[in-house]
C-alpha cells in the first residue's frame, strides 16, 4: 500500500462531531452524485487534544474532489448554482434551530442531524469549487459572497456544544464525541479517557497521540510532525500591520486559554476568530500559524494598529508561554530575546 502523505492544514476549537461528518460527507459525494469511485480512502484526518482539533489533509485527495467539482463547472454555472440552491434551503432550516437554543429532545435532534449532515455536503461542495484558482471567475465571484457572510460552522458549533450541555456533559468535552454518538451521548468516563488524544480517520475513531498513531501505522505520513524546534531562535511570516514590540508569549488555542491574556502579552495562535477579540484588544502584538492579508487577525490588527505577523507556519510550536520576544513586524520576524 502507498503512504498516505497529510500536511497539517490548520488548527480549530470545534467539535469533532462537525469535523467529521465534513471528511466522511465529502467523501461519499462524488461516488454517490457523480458514480464515480474515489482513488483515495482518506481525505481528511483529525487529531483532538484538549487544546483543540489538528486538522491534517490529504492533499492528493483532495486536488481530485476538486478535479471533479471543477469539471461540472467548467460546463457552465447549473450545478454549482443548484449546489447553492440546496444549500440556502438547507441553511434556512438550521437557522430555526440556531434561534431557538439548545435542544434535548430525541426527535428533534435527529432532525437537526439530518440538516447538518445535508449542510455539511452542500458546503464541502460551493467551499472547494471557491478556493480552487482553477474555477471560472464568474462563479468564484459568487461564491465569495456566499463566504463572506456565511456562519455555518460557527453557529452550528454554538448549537451543538450547547445541546450537549443541555443533555447533561459539559461542553468542554464535546469536542470527543463522535457524530454517530450525538443522539446517544457516551458517559463522562469515556469522554475524560479521550481528552488524552483521539485521531478520527473516516468512520474510524483511536485514542491516542498523534506521535503514537504514526508510529503505530507507518502508512500515514504526518508532515513535520517529528520536527525539533529547540534550537529555533527566531520564526518568519507575513506582515499584517507593522510595528514593534516587546512582550511575554501567551499561547492561545482555544476559548479557556484566551482568558488567561493579560495586558502587553504577545499573543500566539495558529489563528484568530471574532470570539478571541476580547484577548486581542489586551494583547500587544498577535503572531499567527495561519492566515493570509484578509484573515481575521490581520483585519483587526490594522483596526487596533497593533505589530502583527501572520503565516509564520510554526510559532505555536517554537514559542512557549512566558517567551520573552521581539515582534518586529516591520520585517515580519519574531525573536526569542531570552
Amino acid at each position: 500500500m502507498s503512504k498516505i502523505h497529510l500536511t497539517k492544514e490548520y488548527e480549530r476549537d470545534i467539535s469533532l462531531i462537525m469535523e467529521a461528518l465534513w471528511a466522511q460527507k465529502m467523501s461519499r459525494f462524488v461516488p454517490e452524485r457523480f458514480g464515480i469511485e474515489s482513488p483515495h480512502e482518506v481525505f481528511i484526518v483529525f487529531y483532538v487534544t484538549s487544546e483543540n482539533m489538528q486538522i491534517w489533509e490529504n492533499k492528493e485527495a483532495l486536488d481530485w474532489y476538486k478535479d471533479r467539482l471543477l469539471d461540472k463547472n467548467l460546463q457552465g454555472t447549473l450545478f454549482i448554482e443548484g449546489i447553492v440552491s440546496d444549500y440556502k434551503k438547507t441553511l434556512n432550516e438550521l437557522e430555526k434551530y440556531w434561534e431557538n437554543g439548545p435542544i434535548s429532545d430525541r426527535e428533534a435532534l435527529e432532525e437537526y442531524m439530518k440538516l447538518l449532515e445535508e449542510g455539511i455536503t452542500l458546503f464541502s461542495v460551493w467551499y472547494y469549487a471557491l478556493v480552487d484558482e482553477r474555477t471560472p471567475e464568474d462563479i468564484r465571484r459568487k461564491l465569495l459572497e456566499l463566504r463572506s457572510t456565511d456562519e455555518f460552522f460557527a453557529k452550528n458549533d454554538i448549537f451543538i456544544k450547547g445541546c450537549v450541555k443541555k443533555l447533561g456533559i459539559d461542553n468542554n468535552l464535546a469536542n470527543f464525541i463522535f457524530p454517530e454518538e450525538f443522539l446517544n451521548l457516551p458517559n463522562v468516563d469515556i469522554l475524560r479517557e479521550r481528552t488524552r488524544g483521539v485521531i478520527s480517520v473516516g468512520d474510524e475513531n483511536f485514542i491516542t497521540t498523534l506521535n503514537q498513531f504514526a508510529s503505530e501505522k507507518p502508512r500515514y505520513f504526518f508532515e513535520g510532525l517529528v520536527d525539533k524546534f529547540d534550537n529555533v531562535r527566531e520564526v518568519c511570516g507575513q506582515v499584517a500591520f507593522k510595528g514593534r514590540m516587546k512582550g511575554r508569549v501567551k499561547i492561545v488555542k482555544n476559548k479557556k486559554q484566551m482568558q488567561e491574556v493579560r495586558s502587553g502579552d504577545i499573543m500566539v495562535s495558529p489563528m484568530t476568530t471574532p470570539d478571541f477579540l476580547p484577548a486581542m484588544k489586551l494583547a500587544a502584538a498577535f503572531v499567527t500559524d495561519e492566515g493570509s492579508i484578509t484573515c481575521h487577525a490581520a483585519i483587526i490588527a490594522r483596526e487596533m494598529k497593533k505589530p502583527c505577523i501572520i503565516g509564520t507556519k510554526i510559532a505555536t510550536q517554537v514559542l512557549k508561554d512566558g517567551d520573552l520576544v521581539e515582534v518586529d513586524a516591520d520585517n515580519g520576524i519574531v525573536r526569542k530575546i531570552k
